[in-house]
Protein backbone atom coordinates (compact mmCIF):
# COMPACT_ATOMS: atom_id res chain seq x y z
CA UNK A 1 0.00 0.00 0.00
CA UNK A 2 1.11 3.52 -0.74
CA UNK A 3 1.77 5.68 2.34
CA UNK A 4 -0.93 8.24 3.06
CA UNK A 5 0.56 11.66 3.66
CA UNK A 6 -0.57 15.25 3.52
CA UNK A 7 0.95 18.69 3.86
CA UNK A 8 -0.66 21.06 6.37
CA UNK A 9 -0.08 24.82 6.34
CA UNK A 10 -1.37 27.55 8.60
CA UNK A 11 -0.37 31.22 8.77
CA UNK A 12 -1.62 33.86 11.21
CA UNK A 13 -0.58 36.88 13.23
CA UNK A 14 -0.84 37.35 16.98
CA UNK A 15 0.34 40.36 19.00
CA UNK A 16 2.21 41.76 16.02
CA UNK A 17 4.08 38.52 15.31
CA UNK A 18 3.58 36.35 12.26
CA UNK A 19 3.42 32.59 12.64
CA UNK A 20 3.81 30.12 9.81
CA UNK A 21 3.33 26.41 10.19
CA UNK A 22 4.06 23.95 7.42
CA UNK A 23 4.45 20.26 8.06
CA UNK A 24 4.05 16.90 6.39
CA UNK A 25 1.62 14.60 8.17
CA UNK A 26 1.80 10.82 8.01
CA UNK A 27 -1.92 10.02 8.07
CA UNK A 28 -1.24 6.34 8.72
CA UNK A 29 0.28 7.32 12.07
CA UNK A 30 -2.40 9.83 13.06
CA UNK A 31 -4.39 8.61 15.99
CA UNK A 32 -7.99 9.50 16.60
CA UNK A 33 -11.13 7.88 17.89
CA UNK A 34 -12.97 5.94 15.19
CA UNK A 35 -15.21 8.32 13.27
CA UNK A 36 -13.38 11.40 14.55
CA UNK A 37 -10.69 13.35 12.72
CA UNK A 38 -7.33 13.86 14.39
CA UNK A 39 -6.80 17.26 15.95
CA UNK A 40 -4.62 18.71 13.20
CA UNK A 41 -4.45 22.09 14.96
CA UNK A 42 -2.97 20.43 18.04
CA UNK A 43 -0.52 18.52 15.87
CA UNK A 44 0.67 21.77 14.27
CA UNK A 45 0.91 23.46 17.67
CA UNK A 46 3.03 20.66 19.09
CA UNK A 47 5.30 20.76 16.03
CA UNK A 48 5.68 24.52 16.56
CA UNK A 49 6.27 24.27 20.30
CA UNK A 50 3.02 26.04 21.21
CA UNK A 51 1.41 25.22 24.54
CA UNK A 52 -2.16 24.00 23.93
CA UNK A 53 -3.28 25.92 27.06
CA UNK A 54 -2.08 29.30 25.76
CA UNK A 55 -3.87 32.19 24.07
CA UNK A 56 -1.57 31.66 21.12
CA UNK A 57 -3.03 28.17 20.68
CA UNK A 58 -6.57 29.56 20.79
CA UNK A 59 -5.67 31.95 17.97
CA UNK A 60 -4.02 29.13 16.00
CA UNK A 61 -7.13 27.02 16.48
CA UNK A 62 -9.36 29.78 15.11
CA UNK A 63 -7.66 29.63 11.69
CA UNK A 64 -8.26 27.10 8.96
CA UNK A 65 -5.52 24.72 7.94
CA UNK A 66 -4.76 24.48 4.22
CA UNK A 67 -4.04 20.92 3.13
CA UNK A 68 -2.12 19.99 -0.01
CA UNK A 69 0.26 17.49 -1.62
CA UNK A 70 -1.63 14.33 -0.63
CA UNK A 71 -0.33 10.83 -1.36
CA UNK A 72 -2.02 7.43 -1.29
CA UNK A 73 -5.79 7.35 -0.93
CA UNK A 74 -5.59 10.83 0.61
CA UNK A 75 -5.36 12.13 -2.98
CA UNK A 76 -9.07 11.42 -3.39
CA UNK A 77 -9.93 13.24 -0.14
CA UNK A 78 -8.09 16.53 -0.53
CA UNK A 79 -9.58 19.29 -2.69
CA UNK A 80 -9.08 23.04 -2.70
CA UNK A 81 -7.14 22.97 0.58
CA UNK A 82 -9.78 20.96 2.43
CA UNK A 83 -9.23 17.42 3.66
CA UNK A 84 -12.19 15.06 4.18
CA UNK A 85 -11.15 12.75 7.03
CA UNK A 86 -14.32 10.64 6.98
CA UNK A 87 -13.89 9.90 3.27
CA UNK A 88 -10.24 9.11 3.95
CA UNK A 89 -11.14 6.64 6.72
CA UNK A 90 -13.63 4.88 4.45
CA UNK A 91 -11.23 4.67 1.50
CA UNK A 92 -8.35 3.53 3.69
CA UNK A 93 -10.54 0.73 5.10
CA UNK A 94 -11.60 -0.28 1.58
CA UNK A 95 -7.94 -0.39 0.56
CA UNK A 96 -7.08 -2.56 3.56
CA UNK A 97 -10.01 -4.87 2.76
CA UNK A 98 -8.80 -5.14 -0.83
CA UNK A 99 -5.32 -6.11 0.36
CA UNK A 100 -6.82 -8.96 2.38
CA UNK A 101 -8.94 -10.10 -0.56
CA UNK A 102 -5.96 -9.86 -2.94
CA UNK A 103 -3.79 -11.95 -0.63
CA UNK A 104 -6.48 -14.62 -0.28
CA UNK A 105 -7.09 -14.74 -4.04
CA UNK A 106 -3.37 -15.11 -4.72
CA UNK A 107 -2.72 -17.68 -1.98
CA UNK A 108 -5.77 -19.89 -2.41
CA UNK A 109 -6.81 -19.42 -6.03
CA UNK A 110 -3.53 -18.51 -7.70
CA UNK A 111 -5.03 -15.27 -9.05
CA UNK A 112 -2.28 -12.67 -9.40
CA UNK A 113 -4.37 -9.81 -10.81
CA UNK A 114 -7.69 -9.59 -9.04
CA UNK A 115 -8.59 -6.46 -11.03
CA UNK A 116 -8.59 -8.54 -14.21
CA UNK A 117 -11.27 -10.74 -12.63
CA UNK A 118 -13.96 -8.24 -11.67
CA UNK A 119 -16.48 -11.03 -11.00
CA UNK A 120 -14.16 -12.77 -8.55
CA UNK A 121 -13.19 -9.49 -6.90
CA UNK A 122 -16.86 -8.56 -6.37
CA UNK A 123 -17.68 -12.02 -4.98
CA UNK A 124 -14.76 -11.97 -2.55
CA UNK A 125 -15.54 -8.45 -1.33
CA UNK A 126 -19.18 -9.45 -0.80
CA UNK A 127 -18.06 -12.50 1.20
CA UNK A 128 -15.76 -10.29 3.28
CA UNK A 129 -18.64 -7.93 4.01
CA UNK A 130 -20.92 -10.80 5.04
CA UNK A 131 -18.22 -12.20 7.33
CA UNK A 132 -17.66 -8.78 8.87
CA UNK A 133 -21.37 -8.25 9.52
CA UNK A 134 -21.72 -11.73 11.05
CA UNK A 135 -18.78 -11.10 13.35
CA UNK A 136 -20.10 -7.69 14.33
CA UNK A 137 -23.58 -9.07 15.06
CA UNK A 138 -22.08 -11.82 17.20
CA UNK A 139 -19.91 -9.35 19.09
CA UNK A 140 -22.72 -6.83 19.64
CA UNK A 141 -24.96 -9.60 20.86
Amino acid sequence: MTPNTLRARLDFSFKGESYEFDTAIDLDRCSAEPGEAPNFHLLLAKEGGIDPYSYLYEVLESHDIAFSDPTGVAVMCCRDGIFDWSQFERLRQEEADMEVVRAIAERTLGVDDLYARADLKAAMLAALLVAYRAGKAERDG
